[in-house]
């Protein structure tokens, strides 16, 4: 009959354990030919015992739980006291516990503390020693022991690595006692050190999957993988964040590459071309069509072997260039603003003196023909026309030499006020009502002459784009770090041909505009460290200023 199994509770138990565990051995009679079915049932019992061990963890997730069941399961049927499990880590530096079944702490720290010392010194250190053995002058094998032992130490190495050690508590009279055990424990000792090697390199794989799926997510550039047809297997966080339609695995993997990405339409696709090409291709720009919206993108591609799907897949990296982009186009319109600057600065100062000996040679003529007035109505024609394009020359002054704004602290309230009036007479001879609501806290940095001329400009702009009975509304509001200013009309809108180059000089839908006016506008903003932008409304069109907000004023300790 098997003994009930207790935990240790220190030497005296462990010596009646030992006395009992004694009692119960018997020397064991030459096996005859009745004790076969007995043999065949212990080794039936061996096998599976060494089968569940490699099942558990081989495929069980809780490592530890398999540990446990494992010590269990062998202590059980080896009829011990205890077995425990010492791994080795930090590249065999530290030797620790990894799991115990029914021993004591003082025991395994007492029996690390020995095989530190020993095992590395041993001659055969992968033999399996008893541990009484490490402190004797000559080290001997269990089949080679003549004296008794107690706990017996199974070292575990796979290709060369010492993984650590197996430990069995059980009473042992010599090597021919343990000869019993031996065939089974050597077999144990090689399957074990295999499942714990397996086990060790699971986990540093699962680490690294873990490890290469944060390094993908927080990359700042989208990753795709496709399957050997083109289909997207895996995207990462930041691609998932810029296309919304590759989120999730389901729609992931309903999308192919070339719906992707897009270059110019060919009738092999895109992806095709790549994978058949002779090297991976250089970085190209592509647009990707399953945004929120399409935008350009930078595309890197490489080929690579799955071993999963046992072929060449396709990984992309891809970085959005929208920024970039208008970033390029902003240095080309400063550059062309620049190039018109200078040119519209000499044409203004060219045409300002000979208009101005125009202008008086006009007035003297028509001082001589006082009198005549059908005369003089063609003078005071060409005066006119002279000074309209004195306001021309002086628009093309501001916009090449604009004055350096005084910024200071601007009440909005104060310059809305004043745009209302300016633009009062305006608005009521074309049947228009203008609003505005504005709260008090609405003060930005600014400078309030010229911010009342972008206002009043865009105030204007938007009277005259409406008909009788439509609205002009500003409105401004307080932002987290801007106070955004709306000038918005219900008016006929901005046609579709020059939305894009709205903001560019001499663009313009009226028939006697010059087309600075809101490319003046954009320079002052701009030079406020502001922003200045344009919605498409139907109907109508809205205008919206942001202007540095004034920062709060810091408490001073007294």
């Amino acid at each position: 009959m098997k003994k009930k199994l207790t935990p240790r509770a220190g030497a005296s138990s462990q010596t009646v354990a030992a006395a009992e565990h004694t009692r119960l051995r018997r020397p064991l009679a030459p096996p005859s030919a009745l004790e076969e079915p007995a043999t065949q049932r212990s080794l039936a019992a061996q096998l599976k015992t060494l089968y569940h061990m490699g099942r558990d963890l081989g495929d069980d997730e809780n490592w530890s739980d398999a540990l446990d069941r494992f010590l269990m399961a062998l202590v059980s049927f080896m009829d011990a006291d205890g077995a425990g499990l010492l791994l080795f880590s930090d590249h065999e530096r530290a030797l620790s516990a990894r799991a115990v079944f029914h021993l004591d702490v003082e025991h395994v720290a007492s029996s690390i503390a020995v095989i530190r010392d020993g095992w590395s010194k041993h001659a055969r250190g992968a033999e399996i020693h008893a541990l009484e053995s490490y402190g004797l002058a000559r080290a001997t094998s269990c089949l080679e022991r003549t004296s008794p032992w107690r706990t017996t130490v199974i070292p575990l190495r796979h290709r060369g690595r010492a993984l650590g050690f197996l430990l069995l508590d059980k009473s042992y009279r010599g090597a021919g006692d343990f000869q019993h055990d031996y065939l089974f424990l050597s077999t144990l000792q090689t399957i074990f050190a295999e499942e714990i090697a397996n086990a060790s390199y699971i986990s540093e794989l699962r680490q690294l999957s873990r490890f290469n799926h944060k390094v993908l997510d927080n990359l700042r550039s989208g990753v795709v993988t496709t399957d050997l047809d083109g289909a997207i297997r895996f995207s990462n966080a930041w691609a998932s964040e810029m296309c919304p339609r590759l989120r999730g695995r389901g729609n992931a993997a309903a999308m192919h590459f070339d719906q992707v990405f897009d270059t110019e339409p060919r009738s092999d696709g895109m992806f095709r071309r790549l994978m058949d090409a002779e090297h991976d291709a250089e970085p190209f720009e592509a647009v990707c069509r399953v945004g929120r919206a399409p935008f350009p993108v930078r595309v890197r591609v490489t080929r690579m072997h799955d071993d999963h799907l046992n072929g060449t897949v396709l990984v992309a990296i891809f970085d959005d260039l929208s920024e970039m982009k208008r970033m390029e186009e902003a240095v080309r319109r400063n550059d062309r603003l620049r190039a018109l600057g200078q040119l519209s600065a000499g044409v203004a100062h060219e045409i300002r003196n000979p208009l101005a000996g125009i202008a008086t040679t006009a007035e003297v003529l028509g001082e001589k023909l006082a009198g005549d007035d059908d005369k003089v109505r063609y003078i005071r024609v060409m005066l006119d026309e002279i000074q309209r394009l004195d306001r021309i020359v002086k628009n093309l002054l501001a916009f090449a030499r604009p004055p350096k704004p005084q910024v200071a602290r601007c009440a909005v309230t104060e310059v809305v006020a004043r745009v209302l009036t300016l633009s009062s007479d305006e608005a009521a001879a074309r049947g228009v009502h203008v609003s505005s609501v504005v709260g008090d806290d609405s003060v930005c940095l600014a400078d309030a002459s010229q911010l009342t001329q972008v206002l009043l400009n865009l105030a204007l702009n938007a009277v005259q784009a409406c008909g009788r009975g439509d609205r002009v509304a500003l409105t401004a509001r307080r932002e987290t770090e801007w106070v955004a200013i709306e000038v918005t009309d219900t008016g006929a809108g901005v046609p579709e041909d020059v939305r894009k180059t709205l903001f560019d000089p001499f663009v313009t839908t009226k028939t006697q505009g010059t087309g600075l006016g809101l490319a003046i506008c954009r320079q002052i903003v701009e030079d406020h460290r502001g922003t200045i932008g344009c919605d498409f409304l139907d109907p109508g069109t809205r205008f919206v200023v942001r202007l540095p907000l004034v920062p709060a004023p810091t408490a001073t300790l007294k």
